[in-house]
Order: structure tokens, then sequence, then C-alpha cells
């Protein structure tokens, strides 16, 4: 599914990263809690994870580690105040967009 614009407007989200990002750029994204998704370069949504509190450049490099980018050229971070409102969106968003490197 493609990436809605309305989602950066969740009262989850504190901040949106500016806008989606080259893959091999996710250094240059703030290290904060959040929820990032993996896109390719028409927005389909291909994966979606959460971060802890300073885990954000972590988890996406662990995520890009067992392929969950696979099929993905870009990232974006909706940046969120605790790690509760991260795991609530983050579940949200993969309802939502049921991206195929979440499903089992």
């Amino acid at each position: 599914m493609q990436w809605d614009p309305h989602d950066v407007v969740d009262s989850r989200v504190v901040t949106p990263s500016e806008w989606w990002i080259n893959l091999n750029d996710f250094e240059t994204l703030e290290t904060r809690a959040g929820v990032y998704l993996f896109a390719n370069s028409k927005y389909d949504v291909k994966y979606v994870g959460k971060a802890g509190a300073n885990g954000m450049i972590t988890e996406i490099k662990d995520a890009i580690g067992k392929e969950k980018s696979k099929g993905s050229t870009q990232v974006r971070a909706l940046y969120t105040n605790s790690c509760e409102r991260a795991l609530s969106l983050e579940k949200f968003l993969i309802e939502k967009y049921n991206p195929v490197k979440n499903r089992k």
C-alpha cells in the first residue's frame, strides 16, 4: 500500500523526519524514539519498525542487516515522545499498510 501523508499528523507523532530519504543515508536521521518505514520509489511501504529512546539508527541498521529493507530504496522516521507511543504507532501502521516484510 502506498504511503499516506496524513499519517504524519497522528497524535502519537511529535515530529516526522523532513521527508523520505535515500536508504543509504539513514544515519542522518535523529536517534530519538519513534517508528521508521522502508518504502520503494513509488512510496509503497515495505516494512514498519519501531525504535526506543536513542535507538533509531541502531534499529534501522539491524533491520537492514536482517534484510527487512529488501525492495526498498528509502526510509522515513516518525518521532514519538515515548517507547509506548512508538509501539502503538508501529502496530497501527502495520495493520494499515500490511507491509510484506512485516508478515510472518
